[in-house]
């Protein structure tokens, strides 16, 4: 069994990478480009994780080594906000799709509310990232909406399973008591892993913010159909507020 985890960054990729290795007992395998791994010598049971674009070139090397595709979509506001905090801890993000659109230097001091952050997010950056889910989605049959994981994992990784069409050799029930959140966010040191919950978003872009974004990326809000609620309450000074009181204990974990 070949597995492959093909979507956007900071879509909960390495969590899903992890509970199928524990699901299936499978080696695992990370990579940013698809010249990055020596096809050739890959274990026959695996799961890999690329952040790549979907090309007849790429599907072709997946067909030809066996993988079936796994894609996850999160919220692209929480993916943004995700990229905001993570970038500060990991500078290797620069990396991703080997560099398209520019990467995250512009943004390692900015907050939600600046004009650093709303100008990547609106760029092209941000629009290069986004759109890799999408590019996967309808193609591909094992699909994990992030939020459906983390508050019905069960029932969410049966489908998975269900897609998959192979019987898992640790129970579901079992993998997901293994590998939890909370254990993958002591074992990382570059703050991989933070808060994790969905729609964090709300209490970090102010609602002009936000629908900025949105017309910037219109086609993948609505291709996978996300909703934007913003708090309309929400100001600029207590979005940073909010900002502080999260950067805070990671700064202070990460020290």
């Amino acid at each position: 069994m070949r597995l492959l985890i093909v979507s956007t960054p900071r879509s909960g990729n390495m969590w899903a990478r992890r509970l199928l290795r524990r699901l299936y007992d499978l080696e695992e395998r990370s990579t940013h480009t698809v010249e990055g791994l020596d096809w050739e010598r890959l274990p026959e049971r695996c799961v890999v994780q690329l952040h790549a674009d979907r090309t007849p070139d790429l599907e072709q090397l997946l067909d030809r080594y066996g993988f079936q595709r796994v894609v996850l979509a999160r919220h692209p506001l929480d993916v943004l906000v995700s990229i905001l905090h993570f970038a500060r801890h990991e500078p290797e993000t620069a990396q991703w799709l080997e560099g398209r659109g520019g990467d995250e230097h512009t943004i390692l001091d900015a907050d939600p509310t600046s004009r650093a952050f709303v100008r990547y997010a609106t760029g092209a950056r941000a629009s290069a990232l986004l759109h890799v889910t999408p590019q996967w989605w309808e193609t591909t049959p094992a699909r994990i909406r992030y939020r459906n994981l983390v508050w019905q994992p069960t029932a969410t990784l049966a489908e998975v399973v269900e897609a998959l069409d192979e019987q898992p050799r640790t129970p579901v029930e079992r993998a997901i008591d293994d590998v939890t959140f909370s254990t993958l966010k002591q074992e990382a040191r570059n703050q991989h892993f933070w808060r994790g919950q969905p729609d964090g978003w709300r209490y970090l872009l102010t609602p002009r913010i936000a629908h900025k974004i949105v017309r910037a990326h219109r086609d993948v809000f609505d291709e996978l159909g996300w909703v934007v609620e913003p708090d309309e309450s929400l100001s600029k000074r207590m979005a940073r507020a909010h900002w502080r009181e999260l950067l805070v204990p990671s700064e202070t974990n990460a020290a």
